[in-house]
């Protein structure tokens, strides 16, 4: 007779953080134990009732074993990873043939690619809690709502920013660009959170904090970069207001300078860095500036003949444009930057691989 598992998941680690319990737990008594004691910590959580049903799953098999990993608060790949060891633990002790999948929600069944890649799944129970729909039964939802970390994160902070700026856009006397500015707030909100950028959020925060403390520069060249990058935009945003079919093209061609020379702060900063505190040359930057000036030439080239087209210039003036001695310049320009770049690429290349 083959051998089930039946595998409760707690992606968002309630077990350890609230009661303090170490997974994988496995086992009908340690599970029982287990459930009994989030329950008193914390009888409204969905794992309390995830894991009593798991338990109850469990005894209506004959020849079964129970366990539950947990991952982290911090869900997405640093919680994945914890539940694959955790896994991989639990499929080596127990041997199975076989999962059943007990989940609370629609959340934990994101891990179920990582069980399909080690095991067989036979089912997915979905347990679900049953809620009043009376007037005391949404009071208790925003309650749990202001109490519960996970959900203010997930629903209460867009809820907070939405005030937050209409209510900073009324003092101001602006309660028209109110909505305007909501808009785009949400919209990096929503982004933040499909495209799980909170991993990547926290690394910035945490360079940007020990770059403060060590004093690095690319710290520095990055805040400028960007300072000159808003500046840019908002001194040639007025080409957006002028009657021209061709006016964002304008407003691109405005700015790719300004965007060029921001850029380029940020590998001159770090090559600042690692030269005086990691006594190291980064040779291969060298091209970089080289390579930015071709691109900002031809770019600004091209879109300058563009622009003529868009305003229905005759074929003659088009022509005149593009053997124009500004277009021809652009042109040649690019190719002799790109060459000197080239060129020096390689000297240097020589040099410290050499020296390497």
């Amino acid at each position: 007779m083959k051998k089930v598992l039946v595998l409760c998941v707690d992606r968002d680690d309630d077990l350890g953080r609230k009661a303090k319990i170490m997974a994988p737990v496995i086992g009908r008594e340690k599970n029982l134990k287990a459930a009994e004691r989030l329950a008193l910590i914390d009888p409204e959580d969905s794992d309390v009732n995830c894991m009593f049903s798991a338990i109850a799953t469990h005894d209506k098999l004959d020849n079964a074993e129970i366990a539950t990993i947990c991952g982290d608060i911090k869900v997405g790949l640093a919680s994945d990873k914890k539940i694959s060891e955790q896994l991989d633990t639990v499929i080596e002790k127990i041997k199975p043939d076989s999962v059943i999948l007990v989940s609370d929600g629609a959340e934990d069944e994101y891990i179920l690619p990582i069980i399909e890649s080690r095991i067989k799944v036979d089912s997915i129970r979905r347990v679900v809690i049953k809620q009043s729909k009376t007037l005391e039964g949404f009071y208790y939802l925003i309650k749990r709502l202001m109490e519960d970390e996970k959900l203010q994160k997930k629903f209460m902070l867009p809820i907070a920013i939405v005030f937050l700026i209409w209510g900073f856009a009324a003092l101001l006397g602006s309660p028209s660009i109110a909505f305007s500015l909501i808009l785009i707030a949400l919209g990096f909100y929503l982004l933040y959170r499909v495209m799980h950028l909170e991993g990547a959020f926290s690394k910035i925060g945490k360079e940007v904090a020990a770059g403060l403390k060590s004093g690095r520069l690319t710290i520095f060249s990055v805040l400028i970069a960007l300072f000159i990058i808003i500046i840019s935009i908002i001194s040639t945003s007025r080409v957006l207001s002028q009657p021209s079919s061709g006016k964002i093209l304008e407003f691109i061609n405005g700015i790719i300078w300004w965007f060029i020379v921001a850029i380029l702060f940020i590998p001159l900063g770090r090559f600042v860095d690692a030269y005086f505190k990691e006594r190291k040359v980064l040779w291969h930057y060298v091209i970089i500036p080289f390579s930015l000036i071709a691109f900002g030439l031809i770019f600004s080239a091209s879109l300058e003949i563009i622009i003529e087209i868009l305003k229905e210039n005759s074929m003659n003036m088009i022509v005149a444009q593009i053997v124009s001695f500004s277009f021809i310049t652009k042109m040649v320009g690019a190719v002799l930057v790109a060459f000197i770049g080239t060129v020096l690429y390689h000297i240097v290349e020589d040099i410290y691989k050499a020296k390497e």
